[in-house]
């Protein structure tokens, strides 16, 4: 069994040898990859806030007979605010959309990760990948939900005046560390052809390392536009998380 203390340790360690290993390896195009992802996400996103928010206004034109000035007042507030509460939505979700749309990249990132540090080749076999890549869109979603789930519970503390809300953002910050975390950890499991089940175990028996490899991609989404700054962090997080599962899974075969 791994102490937790060694747990954390690697967990942080591995993120400044994860970015030596993309830097000398040239593999930072797959970093770029993401954000500009993000980028085309934000701007689709503000794009339907003002196409829904021309229905809307094109919907209240046809049903009214009477445009009166408070009904004009209201169509304009419906067409500035749309497009700013779907850019909030972006800010507060953003990291989590990305690392599900992106689970194809960070799963190519982290098996060149394991090929450079172990020499294992992985042939490329078109079905194969695609099974992965579903699989990794399986759990990003699974993760994703249960993560929102117990995000919307622990906003509930909030009720409690000061303690609730302390209570609730540290809580919420460890919940989305850990399923930020496992979630770049099935990458390697995946590669490693652990089932589903055998994955969530094993992430289970690592949970500190889970939360301090997620907990570094987490931190910038408290952040304004932290988002954007999270996708960049992807990358590195998912071949930190193969670092330091080789790493250990190296320690416990001796």
């Amino acid at each position: 069994m791994i102490r937790i203390k060694e747990q954390i340790v690697s967990g942080l360690v591995a993120y400044p040898k994860a970015l030596r290993l993309i830097w000398t390896n040239k593999l930072t195009k797959y970093l770029v990859l993401p954000v500009v992802f993000n980028i085309i996400v934000v701007v689709a996103l503000i794009f339907a806030g003002f196409g829904i928010g021309d229905w809307i206004n094109g919907t209240i034109e046809r049903h009214t007979e009477n445009m009166n000035g408070w009904i004009q007042a209201g169509m304009v507030a419906i067409k500035i605010v749309l497009p700013i509460i779907f850019f909030i939505v972006f800010i507060f979700i953003g990291g989590t959309i990305v690392n599900v749309l992106m689970s194809p990249i960070y799963t190519m990132l982290s098996e060149k990760a394991e090929t450079i540090l172990t020499g294992n080749e992985f042939p490329f076999d078109a079905k194969q990948t695609l099974k992965d890549i579903w699989r990794a869109l399986l759990i990003a979603l699974r993760n994703t939900a249960k993560q929102l789930l117990l995000t919307a519970l622990c906003l509930l503390l909030n009720l409690i005046p000061v303690v609730g809300s302390v209570i609730s953002i540290c809580l919420i910050f460890i919940i989305n560390a850990y399923y930020f975390g496992s979630g770049f950890m099935d990458y390697t499991f995946e590669r490693w052809r652990y089932s589903v089940k055998e994955s969530l175990k094993g992430t289970s028996e690592l949970k500190y390392l889970a939360i301090a490899n997620g907990a570094v991609y987490s931190l910038p989404l408290y952040l304004f536009c932290g988002a954007f700054i999270a996708a960049f962090i992807g990358g590195v997080s998912a071949v930190a998380a193969t670092i330091s599962q080789i790493e250990i899974k190296g320690k416990t075969r001796r």
